[in-house]
């Protein structure tokens, strides 16, 4: 986190109040130390796509399906669905019974691959795709998925600022220089892709936004 933990268990309080499910879900990410995102990004992201009106979602990284619902509640309302990527299928299957608890079955699609593998053969066109996979492959999730967002579309990305060790001069062990390298590599070609509009917001882990300019309209 970027804020102190007073600030952050603040700004959750402010939060709409999450249900049980959420709060169980929290609970079992914390015992079994499964990476989700946060309170604050999961409704930062149903935020997302309700405000675009995005109907057809791809989410890179399930874990037990957290993200999932928030995503999964927004495109319900906009009358969309999710298709979301994990080769783990245990942590798949929890993912799947999670969403059919919180009543979104019939809005969420499951595919158990390698992201990549499934990005090199995909066809699909997105209105929105959140990133939250393999932090070391973030440059090319990002070559192979601009290719397949919408015009107007959003590219939404988590743990960007990588426990703020992208930051030049921050010190971490050497174990992980690879992956920040990989991650201000990634930084670097999004804020640089023409024709997107990009910011990154330190919230959570970090989230960057990247928007898809339409195309011009022509005669």
């Amino acid at each position: 986190m970027f804020y102190p933990f007073a600030l952050e268990k603040y700004l959750e309080d402010l939060l709409p109040p999450r249900d049980e499910l959420l709060l169980e879900m929290e609970r079992t990410a914390l015992e079994e130390t499964i990476p989700v995102v946060t309170p604050a990004v999961g409704n930062f992201l149903q935020m997302l796509v309700r405000f675009c009106g995005a109907r057809k979602i791809l989410e890179l990284g399930t874990a037990i399906g957290y993200s999932t619902i928030y995503l999964g509640r927004g495109a319900e309302e906009n009358g969309g669905r999710v298709l979301t990527v994990d080769m783990n299928r245990g942590r798949l299957d929890r993912a799947r019974e999670y969403v059919k608890r919180a009543g979104l079955a019939e809005t969420v699609d499951f595919r158990p691959e390698n992201a990549l593998h499934f990005l090199r053969g995909n066809k699909e066109r997105f209105d929105l795709i959140f990133i939250d996979a393999a932090k070391g492959e973030y440059p090319e999730y990002l070559e192979l998925t601009v290719p397949f967002l919408n015009p107007g579309g959003l590219l939404v990305v988590d743990n960007v600022l990588f426990r703020g060790w992208v930051v030049p001069g921050a010190v971490y062990e050497p174990k992980y220089e690879r992956m920040v390298s990989r991650m201000r590599k990634f930084l670097d070609e999004l804020t640089a892709l023409k024709g997107f509009g990009c910011s990154v917001l330190p919230l959570g882990d970090g989230i960057a936004l990247a928007h898809k300019e339409r195309e011009p309209i022509t005669d």
